[in-house]
């Protein structure tokens, strides 16, 4: 592991070089906190094997204060752990160095065997650290579809630095627009990852079971209460709880709820006594719930209390730009899972499903994209043909496009690869089609994206 070593004695920094090296560390010494600040933007770039993994920083460097850099480091998000020391260091140092982010303090001179001690369990976290981003980044690739600087990419990055505070944090988007994976991924960038993720569809539970099934129950505490229940808050505590539907709560049970979010604490129904619970709350809803609240139909204090922090998914009328590459996206698992020569989704089919309305959103196009595939002949290339014959007579509440320019330009994409598909890909008898000259109709396929 690389560590950077910054103390103003120049007979400090070569012995902990020289001692360093002889430790199987590599090494770098500074004697200031400008030198520092140049030799660590490598880490703030993302270095790879040349970044360093540990710092030892002198507390006092001439006029200069080490604490200074701990601040730094913290504003320009550089991971980096760093370790105080000091010769006139004192308690109140070492507490103040580790409330600062300090990783800890040493008094000079210094314990040279808790010292590589301290290196050992630096190298130890950071490649499990390593291992747990390796794990969150292969979930996300398998389970959501998002282009660089799209709107989705925007909230998933906005959730993986809300997942890192103690916040209870609000998901808001229509329904079919992934809710339950933003839940599961704000627990999985958590520091409760290694706990349960308890997800409860709150609109599924009766009004008569709900205090039961959130908070658990004693034996007979009612009729047909044979046995203890543990709740959803129990079996949740330690990880997260996720409570899809939040605004069906009915009004009753929402007063008990808040008072578990914020006592952390619970009292199963039939019982004298409470229990403490340590959780997160991810909340989602399809609802306006500030206007629920307005509205009297949700408690206010609870709706602060589960909206700390909120994200909102966009709609897919938003992402209308990425439903070619999610259309595919979505595709992949169901034609790995057919068994035999899966059809495949043609220019043609991409166009129609581009220009398409969905109210439904990914739950939507996921399940139409399902059914084509199933019912397509063995081998089939799918064009805009048979998803026209597979929606049928379109409903007239289906969403209508964001604009007229947006429904022209959606539809004059679908009709021009529907024509290239039916004339073989040839862009000359396409264009005769057409009525348009072929270089004509070649400046028009780049202009709407098609090939």
């Amino acid at each position: 592991m690389k560590v950077l070593v910054v103390d103003d004695d120049a007979n400090v920094r070569k012995g902990l070089a020289t001692f360093l090296g002889l430790s199987g560390h590599g090494a770098t010494a500074v004697g200031g906190l400008e030198a520092a600040r140049k030799a660590l933007a490598g880490n703030s770039r993302g270095g790879g094997e040349e970044a360093f993994g540990a710092a030892l920083v002198d507390v006092f460097i001439g006029d200069e204060n080490g604490a200074e850099l701990l601040e730094w480091i913290a504003a320009e998000g550089i991971e980096l752990q760093v370790i105080m020391m000091s010769g006139r260091g004192s308690i109140q140092d070492a507490v103040a160095a580790v409330r600062k982010g300090a990783y800890d303090f040493l008094e000079k001179p210094l314990d040279t065997e808790r010292l590589l001690g301290l290196l050992r369990n630096i190298e130890r976290e950071s490649a499990a650290r390593r291992r747990l981003d390796a794990f969150r980044g292969g979930w996300l690739a398998e389970h959501v579809y998002m282009e660089e600087g799209g709107a989705l990419a925007a909230v998933f990055e906005s959730a993986r630095r809300a997942a890192a505070s103690p916040l209870s944090i609000l998901v808001t988007g229509p329904t079919g627009s992934g809710k339950e994976l933003m839940a599961r991924w704000i627990h999985l960038c958590s520091p409760r990852s290694q706990g349960p993720f308890v997800a409860v569809n709150c609109a599924a539970i009766p009004p008569e079971l709900a205090a039961s099934s959130f908070f658990g129950s004693r034996k007979g505490a009612y009729t047909g209460a044979e046995s203890d229940r543990q709740g959803y808050f129990e079996a949740a505590s330690g990880g997260t709880l996720f409570l899809d539907e939040v605004g069906e709560i009915a009004a009753p049970l929402q007063a008990s709820l808040l008072r578990a979010v914020e006592a952390g604490e619970i009292q199963p129904v039939g019982s004298d006594s409470t229990r403490k619970v340590d959780l997160r709350i991810v909340a989602a809803t399809n609802r306006e719930l500030a206007a629920e609240s307005d509205a009297g139909r949700f408690r206010a204090d609870l709706y602060w209390r589960l909206a700390q922090t909120t994200l909102a998914l966009p709609p897919l009328s938003e992402r209308r730009p990425e439903i070619r590459g999610l259309a595919r996206f979505l595709a992949a698992p169901i034609r790995a899972g057919m068994g035999r020569a899966a059809p495949e989704l043609g220019e043609g089919a991409l166009a129609y499903l581009e220009a398409r309305p969905w109210p439904g959103n990914v739950r939507e196009l996921r399940a139409f994209i399902e059914r084509a595939l199933w019912l397509a002949p063995e081998g089939a290339l799918l064009g805009a043909a048979d998803f026209e014959a597979l929606d049928g007579p379109r409903s007239a509440s289906a969403a209508p496009m964001t604009g007229l320019a947006e429904a022209k330009e959606a539809f004059e994409r679908a009709y021009v690869a529907r024509v290239l598909e039916e004339a073989g890909g040839s862009v000359a008898r396409a264009a005769e089609r057409l009525g348009l000259l072929p270089n004509n109709l070649s400046r028009k396929l780049k202009e709407l994206g098609l090939r």
